[in-house]
């Protein structure tokens, strides 16, 4: 295929740094030359420095023969510009990155047919959905859904209440229901093994089935449910369109005596979130402010959620929470490599909307066999879910023979109504959908012996 992607920042460049790997044909475009240059010196795909939405730009791009468009600028109106000028030149599918809100309100058709696009993609949308289903799960520094969400992957620190894990090889523990599938432990990604010894102060990544962390004596406080029971209140920081979606949302899934709280600094702003969040108590003022968030007794709220567009504030103001005693502490950050200092700095999630976003995108492209794409760790590692077809490498064959890569592993095996949890001997059979953790490194090699 022949994809063109305008808009060469992070989001742009992970987009088509993947689809490279995939083999596709990528141009890049951008209306700043230094944005384009990582493209130039690392991908293998072509660059054009100009207006992604300018018809002879995109004519150079090979318009005429591209197969889809992804418009991701940080400007709504040039991605939708570039997906309707792309429908005039007959490419099939266009993909607009959007935050205004307003621009989806009307019909499906009318977002297809008049401007052109066929996937609206709300970073900020999704970045609220995240951070509402981290509150589902608390310690929880990762929570997503596969396999029709049949299949929960957890991410979390092992600290004083997991003394039943630490200190135990894989092995020894023994575990039901569920699987291992990486140890993060000084910053350094690994995929265990039996003999792998777990540590305090590990950061792990297990799949397991359904419902199994909520039942298991193994895994204290990992008990999801709409909102979770510990959860009786929650402080958002931050009322611009992720604050405003989160609460939103919450709204919606509060139960009998939880509250609200959201603090915003702009005076305008926060009248208007007043009006259109019933349920949620609005205060103007500054989330960084001490003396604001000791009158507020911010120190006895349950979970609080930092959301501004400042990495530097949502980090300050989540230390703040930290220090003050709050129980979960959530941040949103548009730079990921910020991620190691906020963990360091005791703070329990971060959300990414950048990462969430390309991921999303990748999702559309994958077609009938890679069903799911997440990226975790900053990108580092990568969780596909892929249906297995007839003549893929890794199908029947014992998986402890079937030379899967080392930096990979097939975590669960959904073959029909079941749910397995694979050990050498099992094979993987056509027909089976896989969810398989891999480092990014060995990605290409994944999708290589799923077949894909």
């Amino acid at each position: 295929m022949l994809i063109i992607v305008i808009g060469a920042g992070k989001v742009g460049f992970r987009v088509a740094r993947q689809l490279v790997q995939e083999s596709h044909d990528v141009v890049l475009i951008d209306i700043d030359k230094e944005r384009l240059e990582p493209a130039r010196e690392i991908l293998d795909a072509m660059t054009i420095h100009g207006n992604g939405a300018a018809p002879k730009v995109l004519e150079r791009a090979g318009v005429q023969r591209a197969d889809m468009v992804i418009a991701v600028t940080g400007q709504d109106e040039v991605n939708i510009l570039a997906c309707l000028t792309a429908k005039h030149y007959g490419v099939n599918i266009t993909v607009a990155r959007v935050r205004n809100p307003e621009y989806s309100t009307g019909s499906e058709a009318l977002v297809k047919n008049e401007l052109g696009v066929d996937f609206m993609i709300h970073p900020e949308r999704l970045a609220a959905r995240e951070m509402v289903d981290l509150l589902r799960m608390p310690a929880a520094t990762e929570f997503r859904h596969f396999a029709g969400g049949t299949v929960e992957l957890l991410g979390f620190k092992l600290g004083p209440s997991h003394s039943s894990l630490t200190g135990k090889t894989l092995a020894e523990l023994k575990l039901e229901d569920c699987l291992v599938v990486a140890v993060d432990r000084d910053d350094t990604l690994l995929i265990p093994d039996g003999q792998t010894r777990l540590e305090s102060g590990d950061h792990i990544y297990v799949l397991g089935k359904v419902g199994y962390f909520g039942r298991s004596c193994m895994f204290p406080g990992m008990r999801a449910g709409r909102i979770h029971s510990q959860i009786k209140s929650i402080t958002v920081v931050g009322g611009g369109e992720i604050g405003f979606y989160t609460c939103q949302a919450l709204e919606k899934l509060r139960r009998n005596g939880l509250t609200l709280k959201l603090i915003e600094k702009d005076a305008g702003r926060a009248r208007w979130l007043a009006e259109n969040l019933p349920y949620t108590l609005v205060i103007h003022g500054d989330g960084t402010n001490v003396d604001l968030l000791d009158h507020e007794n911010i120190g006895g709220t349950d979970a609080f959620i930092a959301t501004t567009g400042h990495d530097e504030t949502n980090i300050m103001a989540a230390l703040l929470a930290n220090r003050l005693g709050v129980g979960e502490v959530i941040i949103r950050l548009e730079r990921e490599e910020y991620a190691p200092v906020a963990e360091a700095a005791g703070i329990h999630a971060t959300v990414v909307p950048r990462l969430i976003m390309a991921s999303t995108i990748l999702k559309l492209l994958q077609g009938d066999r890679l069903l799911d794409i997440t990226f975790l760790k900053r990108g580092k590692a990568t969780v596909l879910e892929a249906m297995v077809f007839q003549g893929a490498p890794v199908s029947r064959k014992p998986l402890k023979s079937v030379g899967f890569p080392k930096n990979a592993l097939i975590g669960m095996i959904i073959r029909e109504n079941e749910t397995i949890i694979p050990k050498g001997k099992d094979q993987v059979m056509p027909g089976d959908r896989v969810v398989v953790f891999s480092l990014e490194e060995a990605v290409p090699k994944v999708r290589k012996a799923l077949g894909l």
